[in-house]
């Protein structure tokens, strides 16, 4: 027999053991692979386990869920989107699972769905991180009606207990303009946390100096 065909008949042979060696690993043994690659960030090795995974278990949200986000993270949204209505269908409080699809949605340009899906978990669950969700993407999609409405929501559903509202406010206020209310907004933030960097550096990006007599109370 040629030498040449011979390599190529023993090479063809591992393949196909490898590929049954693999095939009959536990899955657990699979996802343990696709999480420690997950939980560094090496999305392109990681989706090929969850991959497998899902295969098998197809019902398996939290699989999915992982399998989605790492498609999302390597740019291909229509696949993640599948992935995460799997996961959303099985586990629909779970906010991971909303967050990404939120986002799989945004980057496929299904803006309708998007509105959609957005309000009713707003509606729903009637928290200030769904609230701020539905502020953000409305933000970026350019409708400032909705973001203004959600803020708002947010704000008084918060009550003064986090700078995360007036941050999104104040984001909002620039894009649209008014760098009064920006202030404004962020004024409050510093004074429901003072030592917070991220307001302070916003703050002083729109000329003003942190300190005490800066500080406004929350509220609309």
């Amino acid at each position: 027999m040629n030498r040449s065909i011979r390599n190529l008949m023993i090479l063809g042979l591992l393949a196909t053991m490898a590929g049954c060696s693999t095939a009959q690993r536990p899955a657990t043994a699979i996802r343990q692979d696709a999480d420690w690659h997950f939980q560094r960030g090496e999305y392109d090795q990681a989706v090929v386990y969850y991959r497998e995974v899902v295969a098998r278990y197809p019902g398996d949200w939290d699989a999915q869920y992982h399998y989605g986000t790492c498609e999302l993270k390597l740019g291909r949204a229509a696949e993640a989107r599948r992935a995460l209505e799997i996961a959303h269908s099985r586990k629909p409080e779970h906010v991971g699972v909303v967050d990404a699809l939120a986002e799989a949605m945004y980057q496929v340009g299904d803006d309708n769905r998007l509105f959609a899906f957005l309000r009713e978990r707003a509606d729903s669950t009637q928290t200030v991180h769904a609230y701020l969700r539905q502020a953000r993407y409305a933000i970026e999609l350019g409708d400032p009606d909705s973001a203004r409405k959600a803020i708002e929501t947010a704000i008084m559903i918060d009550n003064g207990e986090s700078v995360e509202p007036y941050l999104i406010a104040a984001l909002f206020a620039e894009r649209i303009g008014d760098i009064e209310q920006a202030v404004k907004r962020l004024r409050q933030a510093y004074g429901i946390n003072p030592t917070d960097d991220s307001v302070k550096t916003r703050l002083r990006a729109l000329g003003e100096i942190p300190g005490p007599t800066l500080a406004l109370p929350p509220g609309v």
